[in-house]
């Protein structure tokens, strides 16, 4: 999957620009560390909350849409918004992960993500994970994911898809 990012942004000159941008591991850093400060910020979390509804049908649009917006605000900040303003969409871990997905330094940059909100937890094999509120798409009502898992001996698997 990661080569084939790379490969489909080493074909658009405008992708190209911006590899050769985050191939200097210093400016990625910078960058991610802008993303993190926009993300984090009040009124982006707010923006978050009030935006994005995962019970909609076009619920992961209007995330994608905020996010990118941060994205887009983080690069601007940076003083990179150049590198950007053609693109029709862009995310800035689409661009940076597949560069550096070994190394450790870069990846430590990203655990801030687990507390923008569910949206990003992942759980190590074996551990107990927190019990999260499903919301059903008929009545909108929050049920615990621990009333669906009634035979606690046995693991719980849960299988989800996106469109995007």
């Amino acid at each position: 999957m990661v080569e084939v990012m790379k490969k489909m942004m080493m074909s658009d000159p405008k992708w190209q620009a911006l590899l050769r941008l985050f191939s200097d591991k210093q400016v990625a850093i910078r960058v991610l560390r802008k993303q993190k400060e926009v993300l984090m910020h009040p009124d982006s979390l707010q923006m978050f909350e009030e935006g994005y509804d995962p019970a909609t049908q076009d619920g992961m649009v209007k995330f994608t849409n905020i996010y990118e917006r941060m994205d887009r605000t983080a690069m601007e900040e940076c003083g990179l918004g150049d590198y950007i303003k053609d693109l029709k969409l862009f995310k800035i871990l689409k661009v940076i992960v597949p560069l550096y997905i070994n190394d450790p330094e870069i990846m430590a940059e990203l655990e801030y993500m687990v507390k923008i909100g569910n949206l990003f937890v992942t759980q190590d094999i074996g551990s107990v994970p927190p019990d999260v509120n499903l919301v059903s798409m008929e009545t909108k009502q929050e049920i615990p994911l621990s009333q669906f898992h009634s035979r606690k001996s046995r693991p719980l698997v849960i299988i989800a898809s996106s469109l995007s």
